[in-house]
């Protein structure tokens, strides 16, 4: 305490004085940045014509505008074992998406480039093509209200790891129709070795939590209709996502500065005129659908 009260009005002076002069607004200029090229490409094997998404990345404070959808680049994948050639046309009528001119088509073990010109520079990524794990079955059950999940029907996702361990995976649904990501949730989609420890669950059943990922704590009505994915992804590809994941959920108190997730897509030209991010990956995928009763 300050007993003496010549010395008490000064410190309440200098204090108030102190104060307003820390209410003195400071702009920053933080700038454009520079742009790179985005690259999002989850390519699926014997399943159809491919689609893949390029975009040009805007600053990190620049929320106001959308990024800028790639138009005139060239994409091919290669199949590097057996020299097979796939190309990616560009869909005027959805700007930044480029769809396979055929389906994709592969062995386990095969390794495929993904090549991206893009004014005067390329862009590539390779991924290896993982052995597929199965959907056994989805599996309906009723639950009560319990820990914070409300009382109706739930799915289970019910599969086998394979022998031999690192078997990454990553589990997608639709409701309805609708893909629901769950980016909240996206940590719980990403099993490895039907757990989320390489070789902690080696050849086993899915565990508890990996079979409930495709639950919310809301319940599904009667009449729903729930899809399931297990896509089959290379482990470089399972590293994105689960940095991904730490990027999307890094918040609160004690976060972490927010950083651009490491890809695997490098630039060929020594000058590195274009950056590259995101990822690309070659893939299997299983499939399962039912409707709630």
């Amino acid at each position: 305490m300050i007993r003496n009260p010549f010395l008490y009005a000064a410190f309440c002076v200098f204090a108030g004085l102190f104060l307003v002069s820390c209410e003195d607004a400071i702009t920053i200029d933080p700038g454009k940045g520079k742009s790179e090229l985005a690259v999002d490409a989850m390519i699926t094997v014997d399943d159809g014509l491919q689609e893949l998404r390029l975009t040009l990345t805007s600053g990190y404070f620049d929320n106001a505008n959308p990024a800028t959808a790639v138009t005139e680049a060239r994409v091919l994948l290669i199949n590097i074992n057996t020299l097979d050639t796939f190309q990616f046309l560009h869909r005027p009528e959805k700007p930044g998406y480029y769809r396979s001119s055929r389906q994709i088509s592969g062995n386990t073990g095969n390794i495929f480039g993904l090549f991206v010109e893009y004014r005067g520079d390329t862009l590539n990524g390779f991924s290896r093509l993982s052995r597929p794990t199965k959907i056994d079955s989805l599996y309906q059950e009723e639950r009560p209200a319990e820990f914070g999940n409300e009382a109706g029907k739930y799915v289970y996702l019910l599969a086998r790891d394979s022998a031999g361990a690192g078997d990454c995976c990553w589990i997608r649904y639709t409701l309805n129709g609708k893909e629901n990501l769950q980016y909240n949730r996206l940590n719980q989609s990403l099993p490895i070795d039907a757990s989320f420890n390489p070789g902690a669950a080696d050849g086993l059943e899915f565990i508890y939590p990996v079979r409930n990922s495709i639950n919310t704590n809301k319940s599904y009505l009667v009449g729903d209709t729930l899809g399931v994915m297990l896509y089959s992804i290379d482990p470089e590809h399972w590293r994105f996502l689960k940095e991904m994941d730490i990027q999307l959920n890094n918040q609160g108190l004690f976060a972490n500065p927010q950083a651009n997730v490491r890809g695997n897509m490098s630039n060929l030209n020594p000058a590195k005129k274009t950056g590259a991010l995101g990822c690309f990956g070659i893939c299997r995928v299983s499939k399962a659908g039912v409707r709630i009763k």
